[in-house]
C-alpha cells in the first residue's frame, strides 16, 4: 500500500483512482462496507483504490473542546486499511488553511484536476469543504461536470442500531467492550509497549506486563478478559486498568497477567484485545484479599476466553 503525506504530493500518479474520504476512526463495519465498494470497483476498472484521510482529526482544529479520543492510533489505522486491500492512502494535513477551502474548489481543484478521480464512494451523510457546506448532492453535480461518478453507501445497522464511531467510543468508555465487537467486526484493541512496573504483581504471585499505549480510547477502569498479542502469537490474559487502590492509588496503569507465560516482554511491542469486562476495580482491605479475588478473576477470564474459537484467535493474531 502506498502512503502519500499530502494531496499535492507530486509523486501521486494513480491510474483510474476510485476514492473515498473521511476520518475512518475505528474502521467499523460501516467504514468496511465503504472500503469494500472502493476496492471492488477499482479492481473492476483496473484502477487503484484510494482513501483520502486527514491528520489530525478535523475537530482538533475546528473545535478542540469537542475533539474525540481516537479509537485507533494512526499506525493501526494504516495497517487495517492495508488489510482491507486499499492500494493507496493520502494523508492530508488538516489545518486552518485547508479547513477554509470551499467545497466546490475542493472538488474541482483536488479531486478533478489533481487526482483525476474516476469514481467516488461516500456515505449519504457526507459533509465537506469550508463550514461543511458541501453535500452529496453537490458532489454528484460537480463530479458529473468534472467527469467522475459518485456511488453512495447507506449506513450499516446491527440489530437495528446504526453504527458510528461516537457510539463505539461511548461503549468503550463504559467498559462494554463485548458489545463493541458487533460494531467493529473485531475486538477493540490498544497497541503499546511493555515497560517495567512496580513488580507488585510478581510479589503477589501474579507477574504482570505493564503496558504503555498511544491508543487514546481506553475502556473504563476495571478488570477485563483479554488476549495479548506479541510477535504474532496470541496469549490469553486478564488485564487491570486503573490506579491500584489497594496500594494507596497512583497513576492509571494497564497491567496484564498472561496465562502460562514465562518469557520477558520488556521493550516489546504488543496489542491488547479487550474481550469482556469482568468487574470494576475496587479497594481490598488487605493484599491477601486482593490475591483471593485475582484467583477468581483468572478463572473468570479463562472461562470467557475459552469460548473464543480457534479461528477467531488466529484471525486476531494475523
Amino acid at each position: 500500500m502506498e502512503i502519500f503525506r499530502h494531496i499535492e504530493d507530486r509523486n501521486i500518479s494513480l491510474p483510474k483512482p476510485v476514492l473515498t474520504l473521511g476520518n475512518f476512526d475505528g474502521i467499523h463495519l460501516g467504514h468496511q462496507a465503504l472500503l469494500q465498494r472502493v476496492v471492488q470497483d477499482a479492481k473492476a476498472r483496473d484502477g487503484r483504490s484510494v482513501v483520502l484521510t486527514f491528520e489530525p482529526h478535523p475537530l482538533t482544529i475546528l473545535a478542540p473542546q469537542r475533539a474525540p479520543r481516537l479509537i485507533l492510533t494512526h499506525k493501526d489505522k494504516m495497517v487495517l486499511l492495508q488489510s482491507y486491500g486499499v492500494d493507496a492512502v493520502i494523508i492530508q494535513p488538516f489545518n486552518s488553511a485547508f479547513a477554509n477551502v470551499e467545497a466546490e474548489a475542493f472538488v474541482r481543484g483536488y479531486l478533478v484536476e489533481r487526482l483525476k478521480v474516476h469514481k467516488m464512494w461516500v456515505g449519504k451523510d457526507l459533509r465537506f469543504g469550508k463550514g461543511r457546506k458541501g453535500r452529496v448532492e453537490d458532489l454528484i453535480r460537480w463530479g458529473a461536470e468534472g467527469g467522475f461518478e459518485v456511488g453512495i453507501v447507506g449506513p450499516v445497522h446491527v440489530e437495528g442500531v446504526r453504527i458510528s464511531s461516537s457510539r463505539i467510543r461511548d461503549l468503550i468508555k463504559r467498559g462494554d467492550v463485548h458489545e463493541v465487537q458487533g460494531f467493529l467486526g473485531r475486538y477493540h484493541f490498544a497497541s503499546g509497549r511493555v515497560i517495567p512496573g512496580y513488580q507488585r504483581g510478581r510479589q503477589l504471585g501474579f507477574p504482570t506486563a505493564n503496558i504503555v499505549t498511544r491508543t487514546e480510547m481506553l475502556p473504563s477502569d476495571g478488570i477485563y478478559a483479554t488476549f495479548l498479542e506479541a510477535d504474532r502469537r496470541l496469549w490469553p490474559s486478564v488485564t487491570n486498568i486503573g490506579v491500584n487502590p489497594t496500594f494507596g492509588g497512583g497513576p492509571r496503569t494497564i497491567e496484564s497477567y498472561i496465562f502460562d507465560f514465562s518469557g520477558n516482554l520488556y521493550g516489546r511491542s504488543v496489542k491488547l484485545f479487550f474481550v469482556k469486562r469482568i468487574r470494576e476495580e475496587k479497594k481490598f482491605p488487605t493484599p491477601e484479599d486482593l490475591v483471593g479475588q485475582m484467583k477468581k478473576d483468572v478463572l473468570g477470564a479463562q472461562e470467557i476466553l475459552n469460548q473464543v474459537g480457534i479461528e477467531e484467535q488466529a484471525r486476531l493474531a494475523r
